[in-house]
């Protein structure tokens, strides 16, 4: 975790060194053609577009069921990112501020396990479908190329199922245990924003999400009690997108 908030430092304090080389002489920032456009095409206002991608995680199951000496595994579940976003930019010289919102379809799917022969099996699966996000954005202009930080709240509607197994001396051979709702979580990350013709602009994104844990209790069954299981999730993505500029529509005016 520590070189992702690291990783936002170092982006942060580039951008800040920037926006003061870019106002050190003390003269009004040049809007002409060859920093960024001119101000009735500037960043100011909503804008909407749409975003494609992929993403990539990590969900690790925790037991005791006395089976093993470690009931833990871990496993990466992955999947194709895909929405739309609407936002809002402030303007201030080279720095731009806004909130940033997505909605789409997250993607991630994946199962993992482990195997006692002969006696003992125990897996989970983890499945994200729809997501959103609500982020603040930072970024500073140079020549016409947004760098930006990001971050704020996500959440995304997941399942998470348990299966426990037993090959022999069991009264039930099999139970189950299933979680299904709206986690919340946080993200955080970073990016970069061209402007194109007129007012659209394409970007690459990354983030990294916590969507934290959740605890399943599986029955009594399976030749050795009832179970609690925690999985917790995490994970990344990456997406590119393309935006359009409401430059017309702006608060206060």
């Amino acid at each position: 975790m520590r070189r992702h908030w690291l990783t936002v430092f170092v982006a942060c304090v580039s951008m800040i060194g920037a926006t003061e080389r870019a106002l050190s002489d003390g003269a009004p920032y040049d809007y002409g053609p060859s920093s960024y456009p001119a101000p009735h095409l500037g960043w100011t206002g909503f804008y909407i577009g749409a975003h494609l991608g992929g993403t990539w995680g990590s969900s690790t199951a925790t037991g005791s069921t006395g089976v093993t000496l470690d009931d833990s595994w871990s496993y990466s579940p992955s999947g194709l990112v895909a929405g739309a976003t609407l936002g809002y930019n402030w303007q201030l010289g080279p720095v731009i501020y806004g909130l940033e919102g997505d909605l789409g379809n997250l993607g991630l799917a994946g199962s993992g396990g482990y195997y006692v022969p002969f006696g003992y099996d125990a897996s989970t699966t983890t499945d994200a479908g729809f997501y959103m996000t609500l982020r603040g954005r930072l970024g500073v202009l140079m020549n016409g190329w947004m760098l930006y930080a990001t971050g704020g709240y996500i959440g995304a509607s997941t399942t998470v199922s348990v299966l426990e197994a037993c090959d022999i001396w069991c009264s039930i051979p099999t139970v189950s245990a299933e979680s299904s709702g709206f986690r919340n979580g946080w993200t955080i990350g970073g990016g970069f924003e061209a402007a194109l013709e007129g007012a659209w602009s394409a970007k690459v994104e990354y983030l990294y999400y916590d969507l934290g844990s959740v605890s399943l209790t599986t029955p009594a069954g399976s030749g050795i009690g009832s179970n609690t299981w925690n999985v917790e999730t995490d994970g990344s993505l990456v997406r590119a997108g393309i935006n359009y500029r409401f430059s017309g529509f702006k608060f206060g005016q």
